[in-house]
Formats: structure tokens, sequence, C-alpha cells
């Protein structure tokens, strides 16, 4: 009988060591997150704000940041927007001086400079082709209540969220990995380890909705914040909403993509180009809709499928460029040329 008994005994410890070897699902998720983690910071900032009364309070802050560039990280703006100081925790847990160089407030977007460090500091790799579907894995890597270099796994739940206070229009991601205060700023990523979108908000009256900035669009903007410290947000005077198929088939439009133009304001770049706006409304799932207007279809010949197609490239001109809308409207299919303003500082 002894003999038995050692063969299960050598049966029970060799399925206990084959129980305990990583999945192929696990080596994956590992080696996103060692690829990614080593370039997401913590951020702590203090500052001061006035109440109603007028007595002036110092405020504190943290969040996440990701490195996209030789000792530059790229975070929320909503992280540091009453921030005096700003101190960096690295990688390495050394505690460093960050400089604010650059801000986009209305992509919830800023830039700052790391004060020494660098050395340790591996740029994150960006995803610049917009390339999330729906069912993906994602990370979120952050630092939630100050735990650094966490992290959480989920799927990309939806595309193009729109997030009110923001000029993002509806452009965010949708996914459902749990996200905690501190998070703000760090990175979405995918399965290849590369960072996909900036994490921005989650929706408090639900469970596990975050919402994240595509990275493609804070590459446009990294140059200019660069540069000029703001980017340049031509002011066209227009507003319009995205039109998918199913949408397209509903409100009987003239083509199954594109941006429905739903607004123009008077004596606008747009309104002298002769963009048109429609007069009927319909409200429809909580939104009202304005139809017969102009359907911008491609801008420059690059295809259009919403407002954010139209803000990337809006990122890229400067004024005196001429932008060619292509559009559908009442008289049928033609082209918009708008000249790009001065910039509006």
């Amino acid at each position: 009988m002894k003999p038995v008994h050692l063969a299960i005994l050598l049966f029970l410890l060799g399925s206990a060591g084959r129980s305990g070897a990583l999945t192929p699902e696990e080596k994956n998720t590992i080696q996103a997150y060692e690829s990614v983690s080593k370039s997401v910071v913590f951020i702590l900032s203090r500052g001061t704000t006035v109440e109603e009364t007028g007595r002036i309070v110092e405020t504190w802050a943290s969040g996440s940041g990701v490195i996209v560039d030789s000792g530059l990280v790229l975070t929320n703006y909503h992280v540091l927007k009453n921030a005096q100081q700003v101190n960096i925790v690295l990688p390495n847990g050394d505690r460093v001086d960050g400089t604010l160089i650059g801000t986009a407030p209305g992509l919830d977007l800023a830039l700052l400079k790391v004060e020494g460090g660098v050395d340790s500091l591996p740029p994150a790799r960006l995803d610049s082709n917009r390339t999330a579907k729906v069912g993906q894995k994602v990370l979120a890597i952050g630092s939630p209540f100050g735990l650094e270099h966490s992290v959480t796994s989920g799927i990309v739940s939806g595309l193009d969220r729109e997030l009110l206070g923001t000029e993002l229009g509806p452009a965010l991601i949708q996914f459902d990995a749990p996200v905690n205060p501190g998070q703000s700023g760090g990175a979405l990523v995918d399965s290849q380890g590369r960072v996909i979108g900036l994490i921005t908000a989650k929706l408090s009256a639900g469970e596990s909705v975050g919402l994240a900035l595509p990275i493609d669009i804070a590459i446009h903007v990294l140059p200019d914040l660069k540069a000029m410290g703001h980017p340049f947000r031509p002011q066209l005077g227009f507003g319009c909403v995205s039109v998918t198929p199913e949408l397209a088939v509903l409100l009987d439009l003239p083509a199954s993509s594109g941006a429905l133009v739903q607004e123009v304001t008077e004596e606008s770049p747009a309104e002298k180009a002769g963009l048109e706006r429609g007069k009927r409304h319909l409200f429809l799932n909580e939104r009202d809709y304005v139809l017969g207007g102009d359907l911008i279809t491609a801008i420059d010949g690059i295809p259009v499928e919403g407002p954010t197609d139209l803000l990337l490239h809006l990122l890229t001109v400067r004024p005196g460029d001429r932008v060619t809308l292509e559009v559908i409207g009442a008289s049928g299919r033609r082209e918009v040329r708008i000249e790009i303003p001065p910039m509006k500082h």
C-alpha cells in the first residue's frame, strides 16, 4: 500500500504544480503591465482656492500621469487645476518637482516637465491609430488612493462617449475596469502594452463605468503644448453630431456616416463659407437633433465619421490655411472651403 500512497502524493504534488502555472492570458496581462508600469507616475499637487465666503483655503489633489517623452509627463488638467506646487513620484520611488509647461482645459490635458530623474523615465508606447474596439481587453494603470502602480483589468465597453464640461464631443473610450480617485491621468493599455487612452473620469452613479481620452488626440496636441503652452483651436463657428449607420437609417440621412451640422454661428467663418444647418427639430434618446442641414463626410480628403475626426484634423492647421469640407446638403454634394482665422489667445 505504501507505493500506492506515494504515487497518489506525487500525483497531487504534480497537479498542484500544474494548477499554479500561469495561463497564456495571465502571461499577456503581466507582460502588458510590465511594459507600461515604469512609464506611469504618481502626481501630488498643492494649491489654493477661494470659497464663496471669500476665505482662501489650501487644496490638495492627486492623480497619475504617463511619460510621453524624455522628461515630459501627460496628465489630466483637472488634477492640476488649482496647483501651485507639483510633486511627481517616479517609478523608482524618488519624489521630484514638476513644472507645468502646457494646458488644454477643454481637452482636460496638462503637460508637466520633470525636474530631475529624467534618465529613469522610459516613454510609454502610444497607439496613434485609434484602434480601440468594443470588447477588447484593457488594463487601467495608475495610483488609486496613492497606491502606486496599481492595475485593474476589463474590456472596452463603448466608443464615442461624451463628457459634459469638455470640448471633446463624442470622442471618449468607455471601459469597465474599476477606477478610483488618484487614477485620473493614468494609462489605459491594450494587450500589446500600448497606451490607447488617458484615464479621465468615472461615472459616480454607476459601477465600473470609466472614460478615457483617446491617446491620439493627446498626440496631436503635444507639439503645441510643448511650443506654445496651449493647443491651437480654430473657432470656425459650427457644431455637429456623429452619425452612425443605424441613426442614418432612422433619420433618413443621405449617408451612413459623417458629422451632421447642428448649429452655425452668425458671421462666423463657417457661415461665410456657406455651411448650412437645418431647421427641423427631432427629440430622440434625450437629445434634440437638428435635421435638414449639411452632413460633413470628409475634411481635406480624410473621411469623417463624427466630430472627433474634425477635431483631430483641425488640431494640425494654422491661421491662413484653408480646409475643404465635403458635404451633402439639400442641393446635393458640394465642397465648402473655410479659411482658418487668426488664433485667439
